[in-house]
């Protein structure tokens, strides 16, 4: 896909918003990465661990907010 005079694949976007995602405090905790992507995305558990593995992340990383 072109924006703005540049070429991206959808992965290489996704990629992109997944490494530079931030948590966000709930009752005073973080989240860990795996919660967030599965709030984000509205997929299972299973499936936010594997976008984190497919992506080379860890998904227990605690996010800043």
């Amino acid at each position: 896909m072109m924006l703005s005079g540049c070429e991206y694949t959808e992965r290489e976007l996704l990629e992109s918003v997944m490494r530079n995602m931030r948590g966000k405090r709930r009752g005073g905790y973080m989240n860990q990465r795996w919660i967030l992507f599965m709030d984000i995305f509205g997929v299972g558990s299973g499936v936010a661990y594997a976008l984190c593995r497919e992506f080379g992340l860890d998904p227990d990383e605690e996010l800043k907010p």
